[in-house]
């Protein structure tokens, strides 16, 4: 028996023995072992000089002479590796549509859930920073909610600002301030508002002491869809002591 006839008989006991009822790791090295004698197969069929004959979308690979009696006598090897039929493939799409929109509120929940804790840390981790700079630097430090254009805001959602307010004119002015950091909120599920005593739209941490001397306030987290259930506050006393105050012991009062 020639070596190319047995390397062809072997690669069909593996062709055979992948349509059994095998477990998924059998299958997987059945299918490897399938490919890898094809390939070589192949590789001699064309150091041979042999041709291809003709190609079939209902085959994994062309067909050469030495399948045709292979063809004939187990035609039940290739009916499982027709592909997807249009009505099959209709019904898939419709039950992954159906899945999508079933999980789609779970989804947007955990999403808002997310986005409530990622800004809580951007908030505490602003404010101990601007305590911290403020004190090794030996100046005031300012930090507030700004818009795009750098201008102070009490209610604003855009970015977040620490910088030190050289022409003391209480908004980041790109050619004077030193700017220390600038952080985008990147809100779609709620909204953040900044309160300090007098109505003031920033909050200052001294250079002599590295707290928020008669600045002393809070931050609300605002939810703006119905699944969004986070409301809290980030608080920083005269010490400047950050806490999160949760809305169930402290009440956020979003619409003030």
């Amino acid at each position: 028996m020639s070596w190319l006839l047995r390397i062809e008989l072997l690669r069909i006991r593996i062709e055979l023995l992948r349509i059994c009822r095998v477990g998924r790791a059998g299958k997987v090295t059945l299918v490897l072992g399938a490919l890898l004698f094809d390939k070589a197969r192949r590789y001699l069929l064309y150091k041979r000089g042999k041709d291809y004959i003709v190609w079939s979308p209902r085959l994994p690979y062309p067909i050469t002479s030495l399948d045709k009696s292979k063809i004939t006598n187990f035609p039940h090897v290739y009916r499982g590796c027709q592909g997807f039929t249009l009505i099959q493939l209709i019904i898939t799409v419709a039950i992954m549509a159906i899945i999508a929109m079933m999980a789609a509120p779970a989804i947007q929940t955990q999403l808002a859930r997310m986005e409530a804790e990622r800004v809580k840390n951007q908030l505490e981790d602003t404010l101990a920073l601007a305590k911290a700079e403020s004190f090794i630097r030996r100046q005031n430090v300012l930090l507030c909610l700004s818009n795009a254009g750098g201008r102070c805001h009490r209610n604003s959602d855009k970015t977040l600002l620490l910088f030190i307010d050289k022409n003391n004119n209480k908004h980041f002015d790109t050619q004077v301030d030193q700017l220390l950091v600038q952080q985008s909120l990147k809100l779609k599920h709620s909204k953040v508002m900044l309160r300090v005593g007098g109505r003031r739209h920033y909050t200052k941490f001294w250079g002599d002491s590295g707290k928020p001397r008669g600045h002393f306030g809070h931050i609300k987290y605002c939810p703006t869809a119905t699944y969004n259930k986070a409301m809290y506050l980030i608080s920083f006393n005269q010490g400047g002591i950050v806490k999160q105050k949760l809305n169930e012991n402290h009440p956020t009062q979003c619409d003030k």
